[in-house]
């Protein structure tokens, strides 16, 4: 196997861990929705590995990619060096790069829509609580903010 071959499937590899944490990045809209924290949670947990994942399949493509350079004597490994040495090879690196570059800006248009779903949710607890237990506030003659007590609405009958 040559190390374009190998770089090949490396992009599918990468390919395919996009496309498992698309799915996923979707599913989070309910999650969110639900103001499921725990799943939330879990949902960072599993980010967090997808990104670890794809540094290491990244670091494995850097190699295969200067091993392929490496091997056909080029001094910088540019796609125009690669196509003139090796040109099925590199257009089969082409489409798989163009596959891969489509999936991470469906994954960045989802993670902006469930960054805005999140600020909503986020805003709409804050204003549940501030209704539930609304903090009094009151200002010195400075014009400082200074908290004050809770308030009670008990009185003293006399």
């Amino acid at each position: 196997m040559t190390e374009l071959e190998q770089a090949a499937q490396i992009l599918d590899r990468v390919k395919t861990a996009i496309e498992t944490e698309l799915t996923q990045a979707q599913a989070q809209r309910v999650l969110v929705r639900d103001l499921d924290s725990q799943g939330l949670f879990e949902r960072a947990r599993q980010r967090n590995a997808f990104n670890l994942q794809l540094a290491q399949l990244e670091r494995d493509l850097g190699v295969a990619l200067n091993a392929a350079g490496q091997r056909l004597g080029l001094a910088q490994l540019t796609m125009q060096d690669l196509r003139r040495a090796a040109p099925e090879a590199t257009s089969r690196l082409e489409q798989k790069l163009a596959e891969v570059r489509d999936l991470i800006e469906s994954l960045r248009a989802v993670d902006a829509i469930n960054r805005r779903l999140s600020e909503r949710a986020m805003a709409r607890v804050r204003r549940v609580l501030g209704t539930l237990a609304p903090q009094t506030v009151a200002y010195d003659r400075r014009g400082a903010h200074q908290p004050l007590e809770p308030l009670s609405t008990a009185c003293r009958v006399a």
